[in-house]
């Protein structure tokens, strides 16, 4: 009788020879060398070391919900204008027995949080954002453009702002529509565009905000156009009949205190599900002005199909957003 060893040995000749992969699943890397795919399962913590509370900052890497690296929770680029405070350290082995040393951050307003690869964390306070710039075509003096379409410096600064912890200002600019200008509102591939002469104004952390040419307003996060949305005027009652008929992503805000009355998580509407259900991957998509704030993902609505998304106003003006 063969020995289990002599066994396992023909059972990996006969994989290899038949072309069949013995790993169940593909191995991937993040900056840190550490392996995402296997890191759930095969990632061990071999000590925890409390630090002293330190200020830092992050621009690039993920982070984690644990010091096992099993769920990413946040990507640091969205966070370069955000001062965080270091207080811990966990030093990992990692499924390809290598091992690496993780921070455990946390914004001061303690709303995000995670563990990072230590060589992502930066000594001293995050740079601040500088003032918001345009990042499309420069105005041009068109007739056709309303000056309700372009933002004095004043409001966007009030609006920038907003992004790190002011929403009120923002959302209040974003449910206000602006006058009718020129252009289409998608480009060739689709995606929103901002009308003929105006601007599409970045707000920092990526989220960038402009008017369409229809008069309505767009936002969304700069690297993923093809999930800009258009934000539909006004306040909306949960009880409408919500259609989309273009082939772009669309905002309502839904009036009413929420789920039972609390205001942190919007009622259901048939046919949309909650955001936090979201795969995360295409979550990150939609992260821009109205999620930076580390939104309870339970406030917003979204149908797939429709391409759309259900906004509760009281939680996004009651700092939930």
């Amino acid at each position: 009788m063969k020995s289990k060893a002599a066994k396992l040995a023909i059972v990996a000749t006969l994989s290899l020879g038949l072309g069949i992969s013995i790993l169940s699943d593909p191995i991937t890397y993040d900056g840190s060398g550490v392996i995402v795919a296997q890191a759930s399962k095969k990632n061990k913590v071999l000590r925890y070391k409390k630090l002293a509370k330190k200020a830092v900052h992050v621009s690039k890497g993920n982070m984690y919900s644990n010091a096992k690296l099993n769920k990413v929770t946040h990507k640091a680029k969205n966070y370069k204008h955000t001062t965080f405070y270091r207080t811990k350290q966990a030093k990992v082995v990692k499924a390809n027995k290598k091992t690496a040393v993780y921070n455990y951050i946390k914004s001061s307003n303690g709303k995000t949080k995670g563990w990072i690869w230590h060589g992502y964390v930066k000594s001293g306070k995050a740079p601040k954002a500088s003032k918001a710039v345009a990042t499309s075509a420069k105005a041009s003096s068109n007739s056709s453009v309303s000056s309700s379409n372009k933002i004095s410096k004043s409001k966007l600064k009030s609006i920038a702002n907003a992004v790190d912890g002011k929403p009120k200002a923002l959302n209040n600019w974003l449910i206000t529509a602006g006058k009718k200008g020129s252009g289409s509102l998608t480009n060739s591939k689709g995606y929103l565009k901002v009308a003929k002469g105006t601007k599409l104004y970045s707000l920092g952390s990526g989220a960038v905000a402009g008017t369409l040419s229809n008069g309505h307003r767009m936002m969304g996060q700069s690297q993923h156009p093809s999930k800009y949305l258009e934000v539909m005027p006004g306040t909306y009652s949960n009880d409408t009949d919500f259609k989309n008929n273009s082939n772009h992503w669309v905002a309502y805000y839904i009036s009413g205190n929420g789920l039972n009355g609390h205001g942190t998580a919007a009622s259901p509407h048939k046919g949309f599900k909650y955001l936090s259900g979201m795969d995360q991957g295409l979550l990150g998509e939609f992260n821009g002005i109205w999620m930076d704030m580390n939104a309870q993902a339970d406030s917003t609505l979204y149908n797939w199909n429709q391409k759309t998304l259900l906004i509760n106003k009281k939680a996004a003006e009651t700092k939930f957003f």
